[in-house]
């Protein structure tokens, strides 16, 4: 373990409350918490024994790191409030590029888990990679040294290649889970319960992990099963949504066939 920080959080959403409590645990002093949502606000900073703040105006200026962990679409807006001078600002952001903190701090930089994180389910974030980024040598050790302590999964990237990694996630997770989304719904109307398909759904992420996904592909779109395709469109009738998605994901794979 390295050194220990004091540390703001700015935030009281998914990431803040996982981040939080993990650094916590660790052996950080979580010195405030700050969210316009008092409630989620109060819970969190019991957890962490910290106080917690509504006013941006109060924000506590005697920590070490700050942890942007808002809404992308917010971040700009609040670094504007913050001027936090030399402080080392952070966010947790997949997408929004390092720069937008600069109007906080002259300290800047990133840390961003790639993990899918719920409050209502406990998360294990102690080998889920951890991308970070910072604007100069000194402060990428810090931002290093802070998710080492959490994380045996640390990975310098840039900007760019952070994005790219957000968007992978959301076709690798956000996705996939509208389709479990789905499938529950589908099993719903006949009364099956949603546990019958997790064996196969462990299954098929476990062979994610042996070679590209594409040659793994298996199913009646990957056999050119025309027939049992046109009985799955069938079946779907009465949910054009969900025959619209059916469809367009099977001429996806129909397609990479014929390559």
């Amino acid at each position: 373990m390295g050194e220990f920080y004091k540390i703001v959080f700015i935030g009281s959403g998914n990431v803040a409350y996982h981040f939080s409590l993990e650094l916590y645990k660790k052996g950080h002093k979580i010195i405030q918490i700050f969210s316009h949502n008092e409630k989620t606000a109060k819970e969190l900073a019991l957890k962490v024994n910290s106080e917690y703040q509504t006013d941006i105006n109060a924000i506590n200026k005697n920590a070490d790191i700050y942890i942007i962990s808002i809404p992308d679409d917010k971040i700009s807006e609040i670094c504007l409030k913050l001027n936090l001078v030399d402080k080392l600002v952070l966010h947790t952001s997949g997408l929004k590029e390092m720069e937008i903190l600069h109007n906080s701090s002259e300290n800047i930089g990133i840390i961003y888990p790639l993990q899918t994180l719920t409050k209502n389910k406990p998360a294990n974030l102690s080998k889920a990679p951890i991308c970070i980024e910072a604007n100069n040598e000194i402060n990428l050790r810090k931002v290093k040294s802070l998710a080492e302590s959490i994380s045996s999964n640390v990975i310098e990237i840039t900007s760019q290649q952070r994005k790219i990694i957000h968007l992978a996630a959301v076709f690798a997770c956000n996705f996939t889970t509208r389709m479990y989304a789905i499938a529950y719904d589908l099993l719903k109307k006949e009364n099956i319960d949603f546990k019958i398909l997790i064996p196969l759904i462990e299954e098929t992420a476990m062979n994610a992990q042996y070679g590209d996904p594409a040659i793994l592909q298996t199913g009646p779109a990957k056999r050119n099963d025309i027939n049992t395709i046109r009985e799955h469109q069938l079946l779907l009738s009465d949910k054009p949504d969900y025959k619209n998605i059916y469809t367009f994901i099977t001429e996806n794979i129909l397609k990479q066939n014929i390559h």
